[in-house]
């Protein structure tokens, strides 16, 4: 009777330590894992710009799909460095309009934007011949994403350094990357 009740203590102390390090195992890398690409953007910037301090490193998605990492230089001027196949781009945030300009650039089309989701500076590649390109004064824009309340979304991209509505298109729905 006694090795009955020691086999059963032992065989689930056995399968509790099973479960803990299954759980451990499929938790740890998703509380420890990083964006590289983000990562690494951010380390090409700092080492090859004048960038010294970073602000925030995020991924946008315009024409074609960039990293900008926003920050300060070593004399305190904020810029944003978009960085695309090792290269960078510097954009001094002096030269361009503010967030708040492009967000107004953007109400006043008079949509029925319930509140904006984000604004993100980016690049744009003027070897490209889209209607993005095209219509750019340089090679900065605020890509700033709406929603609707019709539950669509509204993207648009501003002129960075004019304050002009560059371009919009509107979906029923926020698109999924596969």
């Amino acid at each position: 009777m006694r090795h009955k009740v020691t086999f059963t203590l032992l065989s689930i102390v056995v399968i509790m330590m099973c479960l803990v390090i299954i759980l451990t195992v499929r938790i740890l890398p998703l509380l420890t894992s990083t964006n590289s690409a983000v990562e690494t953007a951010t380390l090409f910037a700092l080492d090859h710009t004048p960038l010294q301090h970073v602000q925030s490193a995020q991924i946008y998605t315009g024409e074609p799909m960039d990293v900008t990492v926003t920050g300060t230089d070593a004399l305190g001027r904020e810029l944003y460095v978009f960085v695309r196949n090792q290269q960078a781009t510097i954009v001094y945030k002096s030269q361009t309009v503010s967030q708040t300009r492009a967000i107004q650039a953007v109400e006043a089309l008079h949509k029925p934007i319930t509140r904006i989701v984000s604004a993100l500076p980016g690049i744009v590649d003027k070897s490209l011949n889209t209607p993005l390109s095209t219509k750019a004064s340089g090679n900065a824009v605020w890509q700033i994403t709406a929603h609707l309340t019709n539950g669509g979304y509204l993207f648009t991209y501003v002129d960075m350094y004019t304050g002009r509505l560059l371009f919009y298109f509107q979906t029923n729905h926020f698109p999924q990357v596969g």
